[in-house]
């Protein structure tokens, strides 16, 4: 089995063409906490509720271990799981991601303009970060389904994401 953890402000769908293409591996694609179809908690998240929701996932599927790939904070994540759960990750590819991810400046920027103006306040941001010009010139289609996935996402679950992955630009406590 393979785990698919999406980034910040994604959802499930982000990986739609790896699943499609996987799907002799058996990919297991899943919302964060926040995000897409699950439950947004009052933040703050931690790494570790983040990762122990994977683990409990894991465990509901009867599943004893699993490959893991994680792209940004679904990176972080498998960072996490990779160092304090290593018995039940068989591999892990991280993309996208590092041991810290922005400085407490750009999180606590970015935090405040969600609490003030939700996420269609950082939106055009994250899409120029996510995608190139030239590729939101050419794909329009999927730019703008990316962006609405985004803008769906409860502030309450982004934020506490932004929490998560904010830990991250201290010292590494792993």
């Amino acid at each position: 089995m393979l785990v698919l953890s999406h980034a910040l402000g994604a959802d499930l769908t982000m990986w739609d063409p790896q699943a499609a293409a996987l799907t002799r591996s058996f990919p297991l694609r899943y919302d964060a906490r926040g995000h897409g179809g699950s439950l947004a908690t009052p933040p703050p998240y931690t790494l570790e509720l983040l990762a122990a929701d994977v683990v409990g996932l894991l465990d509901a599927l009867e599943l004893p271990r699993a490959h893991f790939c994680g792209l940004s904070m679904g990176g972080l994540v498998g960072m996490w799981l990779g160092c304090n759960a290593a018995d039940r990750v068989l591999s892990l590819a991280l993309a996208n991601t590092g041991a810290r991810i922005g400085t407490m400046e750009s999180w606590s920027t970015r935090i405040a303009a969600v609490s003030d103006g939700g996420l269609a306040s950082v939106a055009g941001g994250v899409m120029e970060r996510w995608f190139t010009p030239a590729f939101r010139m050419d794909a329009p289609a999927v730019a703008e389904k990316t962006r609405a996935a985004f803008e769906r996402t409860p502030p309450a679950g982004y934020l506490g994401c932004c929490a998560a992955s904010s830990a991250r630009s201290g010292p590494p406590r792993w």
